[in-house]
C-alpha cells in the first residue's frame, strides 16, 4: 500500500482521500482511525467486583486473547486480565478486522500476538504468545483459522 502525505499551511479543511480496489480489514481500520471510531472494549480488572472496579478501555492491539469461562468473558493482556461485558460472538464480529479469529467454542485469539504455532497430536495446533501462554486451536476451527491467517498475511504485505 502506498501512502502520500501533503502539508498545505493554507488549508482550512483537512481531509483524507482513500483509494482502494476492495474493502480490506486494513482499510476499515484506517477509516475507523480517521473517523476517531477506533474500536475499544471496556473491561474491569478480573479480580475486582464489577460494581467497585474502574472501567478500563482496552485497545484490541493490546489483547492476546479472549476467553469465555463460566458464562463470563475475559480479555488477557500483558498488564492483566479484564472482565468484558460483551458476548464472545459480538467480540468476534467487532474485532475480526483487528486480527481476532475464533479458535474454539470459548476462545478468540489475536493473530498479531502469536509468537509460535506448534502442531500436536490428534491434529491439534497450539498458539504460543509472547506472554508465555498457549491456546489450543480446536480441530473443527483449524481450517477457518488457517484461511483467516492467510487472508490477513496477504493484507498486511
Amino acid at each position: 500500500m502506498k501512502l502520500n502525505l501533503y502539508e498545505d499551511k493554507n488549508m482550512t479543511d483537512e481531509h483524507v482521500d482513500v483509494y482502494y480496489s476492495n474493502m480490506r480489514p486494513v482499510i476499515s481500520q484506517l477509516i475507523d482511525t480517521v473517523n476517531s471510531e477506533r474500536t475499544t472494549l471496556s473491561g474491569r480488572p478480573a479480580d475486582e467486583d464489577l460494581d467497585d472496579g474502574d472501567e478500563i478501555m482496552l485497545d484490541p492491539g493490546e489483547i492476546y486473547y479472549l476467553d469465555h469461562i463460566d458464562r463470563k468473558l475475559y480479555a488477557y493482556t500483558a498488564d492483566g486480565v479484564y472482565r468484558i461485558m460483551n458476548t464472545l460472538a459480538s467480540c468476534e464480529e467487532l474485532l475480526w478486522n483487528y486480527g481476532f479469529v475464533r479458535v474454539s467454542k470459548s476462545n478468540l485469539i489475536n493473530i498479531f500476538k502469536i509468537r509460535q504455532l506448534k502442531p500436536d497430536v490428534n491434529m491439534k495446533v497450539y498458539a504460543s504468545f509472547d506472554n508465555g501462554e498457549r491456546i489450543c486451536i480446536n480441530r473443527s476451527y483449524k481450517k477457518s483459522f488457517n484461511d483467516y491467517l492467510l487472508k490477513m498475511r496477504r493484507i498486511s504485505k
